[in-house]
This record gives C-alpha cells, structure tokens and sequence, in this order.
C-alpha cells in the first residue's frame, strides 16, 4: 500500500513484542520468500547478521506495526551507531510466525523517529 504509515506501539505493546521475539528465538521464526526474493538478498543484509543483531535486544529503540494481509507487519529498529540502524520486520500474527526484511537505515533515528510518530498522530487527527 502506498498510504501506509508507521503506528507506534506503545510502550506496553513494545515490551510485550520484545519479550515474544526473547521468549521465541530466531530459529523459531519461518523465513518469508520475500527475503530470498528471486534467490538474491533485496536489501544486503545476510541472515547471518540478522541472527546476530536479533538478540541485543537492549539495542531496540523503536517498535512500529503495519496492517497485512493477516494481522500487522512488526518493524524492530535496532540502533547500531550513531547513524546506522537495522530494521528487522515480522508477520508476528500469522502461524507460523514469520521474518521477512532486514535493511540498514543511515539516517539519524531521533529526527527519524519523531517525524514516523508526527505523520501518526496527524493521520489519527485527521480521521476525527
């Protein structure tokens, strides 16, 4: 969808994500086709990594959702550097549950991180 916008998790449905992935494991979690698109890595990230940034889960800096076909897309930002963050995104509410992306974003995630909120709450003001 191109509307699509970012929704935040609150710090509660945050905590409660984060602790699924730690009660779950990366093994758990069926790899989308959508990863191995075509049989070649559509954003660069090699599972490898993505097994080893999963679990510093202390480097989540921001939990976002996105409606799908069944449930929501779940975004994980972990914060590696300064200007340097991989994004791990899940189908957490289908069964089994999935992972399907990883890409690097080089951007500074506070002013990142306020403008997915800003355009939020502008569409959620909007709609009344």
């Amino acid at each position: 969808m191109q509307n699509e916008v970012d929704i935040p998790l609150s710090d509660g449905e945050a905590i409660e994500k984060i602790n699924f992935l730690k009660c779950k494991g990366f093994e758990y979690f069926k790899i989308h086709p959508y990863f191995n698109r075509n049989s070649y890595l559509k954003h660069g990230v090699e599972l490898d990594e993505v097994k080893k940034v999963f679990y510093q889960f202390e480097k989540i800096i921001g939990v976002f959702k996105r409606p799908a076909q069944k449930g929501f897309k779940y975004s994980f930002r972990y914060k590696l550097e300064e200007a340097k963050t991989l994004v791990l995104c899940f189908y957490l509410d289908e069964i089994p549950p999935k992972f399907f992306n990883a890409y690097y974003d080089w951007t500074r995630q506070e002013k990142k991180l306020k403008k997915k909120v800003g355009k939020w709450l502008k569409r959620e003001f909007n709609k009344k």
